[in-house]
């Protein structure tokens, strides 16, 4: 009775200016203004009750349903309301959060947790009237909409048979390939169940539709992947070429409790048609040696190394800067500089080519150029020849440390300043211990200023020829 005499008060005080209105207009026009005032009446009725509703359906729903009780948006409106405090009172979900947050987490209240575990009084009894209240909105908004997403999904989560609710979740998302919740719902349902095909279905449209949400899906990825019934799946998925595939390798190494997950991967996909490339390889070797793990980092790298690479490999890659940098780490890296630029440039015609840095005027960030290196303990040399200008408080310097630890220094060059048109010889001589932090080394190139005062730096310079040799031990030599 209460939500009747609502409404009749709701309707009189829209209606009230019109009554006044048209009350006038018929008596100083009575004859003429009957038929265009009944037009007028029947245009106002649809307003307030067709698409003043849904104007105010997700805003105010309570008013929209006033006005028309049988409105399905503000009938999944006032549904999904209800389903925050649902989430909120069984700690499924904080305040304000959003459809698409409590989704990211998997919360749903299809199976909440009986109220007595979240610390409620009364068991399960508001808890049970909140689902109620939503099964029965729900049922209503699919009555005026069948094609209605949400309220498939809606009546799905207040459903206890566990077929039900599947049959409902894949109705939801055969209207809506936007329907967050219920995708994830299916995603989780189809890995517990083992049907791989139709999970990587629905985290492909989970990656397209919410990239946000890629941490929680490239989860499941990685678990099925690393189940032997679901590893060809995600090859054949990743060998498509999916746009979120590179984001995958990024996550992967971390995802993954298996170590050699990724390379498993990495190496199913070199004879697809899309085969990884060296962004995608990258992630993962620095994964490894972040963890110290050096000796795992370079196997895996030796498996992507062409063939005519692999030939001539030596101490050091490309010592002769004859390739642009890969990018991986048992390759050349230049890192990001300000005011600054480190390149490999051709410097003869024998097609001789050089690393050449070069600076603007005033502070500068150099943009350092490394190589991780894997050197048995000994003792080596490195030698190369510098030629151009340098102008500034410290030099350059060529160093070699530990790739782990404390990164300790292992040896390094006087600093290269000044000016010198014609090529002289730069070298330095180090130690590599048999340590754990110094299973393997960092080759880096960088300028040495200790503070900002020291890093204004002008000039231009052009390194060439790099040879890093072992330094055989003379007591050996001698027996």
């Amino acid at each position: 009775m209460k939500r009747k005499h609502h409404r009749k008060r709701l309707r009189s005080a829209l209606f009230a200016p019109v009554r006044s209105l048209v009350v006038s207009h018929i008596s100083s026009h009575p004859k003429r203004s009957v038929i265009s005032i009944t037009a007028g009446l029947i245009l106002v009725w649809l307003v307030v009750s067709k698409s003043l509703p849904y104007a105010l359906a997700t805003s105010a729903p309570d008013t929209a349903l006033a006005l028309n009780p049988n409105n399905p948006v503000a009938l999944v409106a006032k549904a999904e309301d209800i389903r925050e405090q649902l989430l909120v009172l069984t700690g499924g979900a904080g305040s304000g959060e959003s459809q698409g947050d409590t989704a990211s987490k998997g919360d749903t209240i299809a199976h909440l947790p009986e109220a007595e575990d979240a610390g409620i009084q009364q068991p399960g009894s508001e808890r049970d009237a909140l689902r109620r209240k939503i099964g029965r909105l729900a049922v209503r908004a699919l009555a005026n909409d069948p094609l209605n997403a949400k309220a498939y999904r809606l009546l799905a989560e207040t459903t206890d048979d566990p077929d039900l609710v599947r049959i409902l979740m894949r109705e939801a998302v055969k209207r809506s390939r936007h329907e967050t919740v219920a995708q994830f719902w299916l995603l989780n349902d189809s890995a517990y169940q083992k049907d791989f095909g139709s999970a990587l279905d629905h985290a492909d449209i989970l990656l397209r539709t919410r990239p946000d949400l890629s941490p929680y899906v490239f989860a499941y990825l990685t678990a099925i992947a690393e189940d032997p019934a679901g590893f060809s799946l995600v090859v054949q998925e990743l060998a498509e070429g999916p746009g979120w595939r590179p984001a995958f390798f990024v996550a992967l190494p971390r995802s993954a409790k298996q170590t050699d997950t990724p390379l498993k991967l990495m190496t199913a996909l070199r004879g697809s048609a899309r085969p990884i490339v060296s962004s995608e390889i990258a992630p993962y070797l620095n994964a490894l040696i972040a963890k110290n793990l050096i000796d795992a980092a370079y196997n895996a790298w030796l498996q992507f190394l062409p063939k005519d690479e692999l030939d001539t490999l030596g101490l050091l890659t490309h010592a002769n800067f004859e390739r642009d940098p890969s990018g991986l780490a048992f390759d050349w890296q230049i890192g990001r500089g300000v005011n600054a630029i480190s390149e490999f440039v051709p410097v003869g015609p024998e097609g001789e080519r050089a690393l050449h840095v070069a600076f603007g005027t005033g502070r500068v960030k150099f943009p350092e150029v490394r190589q991780t290196v894997l050197l048995p303990p000994g003792r080596y040399r490195l030698e190369g020849k510098l030629r151009g200008w340098i102008t500034a408080i410290r030099g350059l310097r060529w160093q070699l440390t530990c790739a782990s630890g404390s990164r300790r220094v292992l040896g390094e060059t006087d600093m290269l300043i000044g000016r010198s048109q014609q090529w002289r010889v730069f070298a330095l001589e180090a130690d590599v211990p048999q340590t754990e932090e110094c299973r393997g080394q960092i080759l880096r190139f960088f300028h040495d200023s200790r503070s900002a005062s020291e890093e204004l730096i002008s000039g231009e310079a052009w390194v060439a020829g790099l040879r890093l040799e072992r330094i055989p031990d003379p007591s050996a030599v001698m027996q």
